[in-house]
């Protein structure tokens, strides 16, 4: 059942090239048989011009002549429909296609795209949709031509000798073997080359991506071997991928050579007997080459069509994402509290983020979430989210088990900041409001209490972002990044080091302006210990090695003088010795 279940999706993503698309297609198919029609005639007239030039018949002469300017014009005029329709159904296939990868990537959750290696859609969008082009697109019409000509060449080839069209056939048949035993080879090859680009293309993100690092720790040499290891590896697939489709080509033109040899040979004995004209020999020169080079063609595009086929199947099982949304509950708001019951979490690698966490977030409250880095504080985000579900203990809204949830309602009522910040190349306004319309009373204060009034009096909030925010700083992003979660007024904010980027000043200025807003519950992660912010929390979180080491108000915990004293008091030193810009 799984495996037709698969052939199914697989088979609706192709339905996406012809979907609105049927007209572009037959045409296009249309035009290809009046184009192997013409070039049939055209050896017809062959024997036709050649005929009424041995028999010196200048009337058959000029009536050849004027119907092969007919044909002529005839296939020029069908060329330039093929070109049109051809282009259209190429565009419309294509565009629908990605669109319906795209928005079926965009159904998956957060955990599902997190379980999934972005590469492969790095790699589906880039590689395999290119050759899904060239082999699928492209191909199907270039195949069916090619049958056309086959089945059109054999006929005609009857038509004109039988004997000569038989010994054709019979030379024909050994290289045509050899082609489909090497055609077996490139439908290989081409899944190993996306699989292998795949992976490269991941390779390439997180050296990217770890460009600053690689470059502060002078690691430039060993990053080089890893890169050439995985570059070397791709590029030789691709080789031999080239070298099966090289391979057919080199023995399609042997082949046509051999039968050409054979055809004017024995096509002489027959003109020397007597039963064949020179021009019927000619025009089984050119019908030949009409079957010829489809038999090796045929055999390519089958195998390239049949590899485009398995990168489409593979991109479906990329995509199709099992929809257990209406098995799930919805929510719409917290009424009581986010609870943690001996939850404990531990990555691929094995160790422990989280290990035995209880805690409980009550509806309406404030949350510091403290501790050193890589103490579990992300993380303990991230599950509160929804992004790693293989977790153990529980995690309840209101007594309800979090993977219970449907994703979709529980981002309805949480709303999330996150130190790093995403920004579309588009206007101020669009990336605070996600394109989405709101009130401009909301709008603005929203983007009052991100502190980023004064950034759009002086830009004005269509003021471009860049790409990936280029054109604002760090901490200009990060105020955009905060308005767009307040502008949504969600029941829950989730801050992770939101504040990191601004000054002490502007970092207490938002940190109040979130803390003033009446009946939102906040779990703010932070590195920051201003003393007078630390004071409006109602409870402050200290996460020490993937566990809760301490708990309690900010007088309490610093009446017990412990970690989070310790935490406090190296962070007032660390203030004392940054500089003061002026």
């Amino acid at each position: 059942m799984k495996k037709q279940r698969e052939s199914d999706a697989a088979r609706l993503c192709r339905k996406q090239f012809l979907l609105n698309n049927k007209k572009n297609f037959f045409l296009t198919i249309l035009t290809v048989f009046v184009m192997a029609g013409s070039r049939l005639l055209l050896a017809f007239m062959t024997r036709g011009i050649t005929e009424a030039m041995e028999l010196k018949d200048l009337g058959r002469l000029r009536d050849a002549l004027i119907f092969a300017g007919f044909a002529a014009a005839g296939g020029l005029f069908t060329g330039l429909m093929s070109k049109t329709y051809r282009n259209r159904y190429m565009k419309e296939g294509l565009s629908q296609f990605k669109k319906y990868v795209f928005d079926k990537l965009f159904q998956k959750s957060i955990g599902q795209f997190g379980d999934t290696s972005s590469g492969k859609f790095i790699s589906a969008f880039s590689n395999d949709i290119n050759s899904i082009e060239i082999n699928y697109l492209a191909g199907n019409i270039h195949l069916i031509s090619q049958v056309i000509s086959f089945v059109g060449g054999f006929f005609a080839m009857l038509y004109v000798d039988w004997r000569l069209m038989l010994c054709v056939m019979v030379t024909a048949l050994g290289p045509m073997f050899v082609s489909m035993k090497y055609g077996r080879r490139i439908k290989t090859r081409e899944r190993q080359t996306s699989e292998i680009n795949e992976g490269f293309v991941d390779q390439i993100k997180d050296l990217l991506n770890g460009f600053i690092i690689i470059k502060s720790f002078k690691a430039e040499k060993e990053v080089l071997q890893i890169f050439d290891k995985q570059n070397a590896e791709l590029e030789e697939t691709k080789r031999a991928r080239r070298e099966a489709n090289d391979m057919v080509g080199i023995i399609s033109e042997a082949s046509f050579t051999i039968v050409l040899i054979v055809l004017v040979a024995v096509g002489t004995f027959f003109v020397f007997g007597g039963t064949m004209t020179i021009g019927s020999v000619l025009a089984f020169v050119q019908l030949s080459s009409e079957v010829l080079n489809p038999i090796s063609k045929i055999v390519t595009l089958w195998s390239n069509h049949k590899a485009a086929v398995g990168l489409v199947s593979r991109i479906s099982d990329v995509i199709e994402a099992k929809d257990d949304s209406c098995d799930k509950i919805e929510i719409t708001d917290i009424e009581q509290s986010i609870m943690l019951q001996n939850v404990s979490f531990s990555y691929d690698d094995g160790k422990m983020a989280i290990s035995d966490v209880s805690i409980e977030f009550e509806k309406g409250k404030s949350y510091a979430v403290v501790g050193s880095s890589g103490g579990g504080k992300s993380t303990l985000l991230r599950l509160l989210l929804g992004h790693l579900s293989h977790y153990q203990g529980e995690i309840t809204i209101d007594g309800k088990e979090l993977r219970s949830i449907n994703l979709d309602s529980l981002y309805d009522v949480i709303s999330v900041i996150q130190q790093n910040v995403f920004l579309f190349d588009s206007s101020i306004k669009d990336n605070i409001t996600m394109f989405k319309s709101f009130p401009q009373e909301k709008y603005r204060e929203a983007i009052s209490m991100a502190g980023l009034s004064a950034l759009i009096d002086e830009k004005g909030d269509d003021y471009d972002c860049g790409e990936a925010g280029g054109n604002l700083s760090g901490g200009e992003k990060q105020r955009v990044s905060i308005a767009r979660c307040l502008i949504r007024e969600t029941p829950v904010l989730l801050m992770d080091e939101a504040t990191a980027a601004l000054d002490n000043a502007t970092a207490a200025a938002v940190s109040n302006a979130i803390l003033d807003i009446d009946g939102l519950t906040r779990i703010i992660v932070t590195h920051k210990f201003e003393e007078s912010i630390m004071r409006r929390y109602d409870r402050i979180i200290v996460i020490q090695k993937g566990g809760v080491a301490e708990s309690g108000t900010f007088d309490e915990l610093m009446g017990m003088k412990k970690y989070f004293y310790s935490l406090f008091n190296v962070a007032q030193e660390e203030d004392e010795l940054q500089p003061i810009n002026l």
